[in-house]
Formats: C-alpha cells, structure tokens, sequence
C-alpha cells in the first residue's frame, strides 16, 4: 500500500467489528461511553477510565488480555469483548476474565458487600445462542421458583447478524458496516469518519493494521517453535528455521516449552 489512495482503499473496508478498527475506536473514553450507554441501556453511564488491551498477568497460571476494560463513575468495571469467528467457548473465555478483574482490581480485605459490579459485554459477528435475537442478558436464576438472584455480574452478549429493530441493533449494523452518519452515536462515527478519511488517520491506521500483522505473524511462529521442542528438535534447527528470532528469544522459548 504505496500511495495515499490505496491506503484509503484499503481502511474503507475495515468496520469496527474489525479487532484492529475496533480498538482504535475504544482508545477515545467518550465512544466507549457512548456505545456502552446503549448497550447497557444506561443513558446516563460516566466512564472514567478505557483501557484497550489491557493485560492481567497470572503468576503461574493462564494470563489474559481484555479488548477493553472501562470503570465507570461508581467504581463498577465493564470489560468489551469483540469477536469475529466462532471458534472457542465464549461463556468460559467470560467466566475466565471476570475471574481476573476481580482478583486483579479488588483490594484485600475489601468485604464482600463492598466488590464492584462487573459488567462482561461480548460482541460477535455471529449469533452466540442461535436464538435469533440482537442482545441476550444472562441472569442467575433459582430453578425452582425462577426468581433472578444477583452477585454484581452482569453478561450481556450482542451481535452483528441479527438486526432485531432496536437501538443496540442499529448500533450492532454500524459495526458490521461502518459507513454514514448515525445521530445516536455520533462520537464513534466521527472517530471512524477520521481514520476513514482523513489522510493522518488512514496513514496511522494502516501503520497499526501493519504491526498488527507482525506481531500475529510472530505469535504464530512461537507457536510453531513450541511445537518443534516439544517434538524434538534442537535450538540449531529452531535457528535456522526462524531466522526472525534471536538466540536469547528461542532460548527463553525453549525454557518455556520444557516448563509445561
């Protein structure tokens, strides 16, 4: 992508269901703020702090990463899951993060009447339940009587293809097809209209889709080196198969390998 018009080209057909789009999207804590009113049906919600790729480190087990992770103005976390394919379970990969917001943010000795609500919000290309609706609310419910009990969380799973007529819905299609003007979310439109058509935003947005590509690319290949240890073979083939990685790189990965 040499020149300006084929950058241009190329970011008008990203959408904000796009991982890359998406997070540049939820760097500005006013679209954050503006799409999660709507999504949680809270006209009034504060978001005081967006963090994008926010990662939680887990000494000695599984860490994550979450796509976004917001507080609002009652110190309540919501955490903004975006997801294209439908390969993994999306329920456990939640459970799982709600899990590390709460042992990572929550101070010792808080009591429990005390713990922030956490809100998980997964938003997906597909239909998660294939129950054809645009948005489900996930509660725990007593079986025996179907009175909804509350522990402060909160799963609301969202998507982009079923267009059930409502206003999470319409917000939903822009994610899918981010093009025009839409006066319920005009802060995202506008943050998308900048990287879509300004020339500093198409030029910073191709830049981010190109380190995006390199370091899956990367990941991918660590994958491929843990596999090949885990097989047999030896640092001088890792070597001159990933030519890309330093001595010290395939030596820590080695380590790792032989570790699990």
């Amino acid at each position: 992508m040499k020149t300006y018009e084929e950058q241009k080209s190329f970011v008008a057909k990203l959408n904000v269901i796009d991982d890359v789009f998406f997070h540049k999207m939820a760097e500005d804590k006013e679209v954050c703020e503006e799409i999660l009113r709507i999504l949680l049906s809270k006209p009034n919600l504060k978001v005081i702090e967006s963090q994008v790729q926010r990662y939680l480190r887990n000494i000695g087990a599984h860490s994550v990463i979450l796509d976004v992770l917001c507080q609002d103005e009652n110190g309540d976390y919501i955490n903004v899951e975006v997801q294209k394919t439908d390969d993994d379970d999306h329920q456990r990969r939640l459970r799982f993060n709600q899990s590390n917001i709460d042992t990572t943010f929550v101070e010792k000795g808080i009591p429990y009447n005390k713990l922030p609500d956490i809100y998980l919000v997964f938003i997906s290309k597909f239909d998660v339940f294939n129950e054809g609706h645009t948005v489900y609310h996930i509660n725990r419910v007593i079986e025996e009587t179907g009175t909804i009990v509350e522990n402060g969380t909160h799963e609301i799973y969202a998507n982009t293809a079923i267009d059930y007529k409502s206003d999470i819905a319409e917000l939903m299609q822009y994610f899918k097809n981010s093009t025009g003007e839409h006066e319920n979310f005009m802060n995202l439109c506008n943050r998308v209209k900048y990287f879509k058509e300004s020339k500093e935003g198409v030029s910073e947005m191709c830049q981010l889709v190109e380190d995006y590509a390199k370091e899956y690319n990367k990941n991918s290949d660590i994958q491929k080196i843990i596999i090949l240890f885990k097989n047999g073979g030896t640092m001088d083939l890792a070597l001159k198969m990933f030519s890309n990685f330093s001595v010290e790189e395939i030596e820590k990965i080695q380590k790792e390998s032989l570790s699990k």
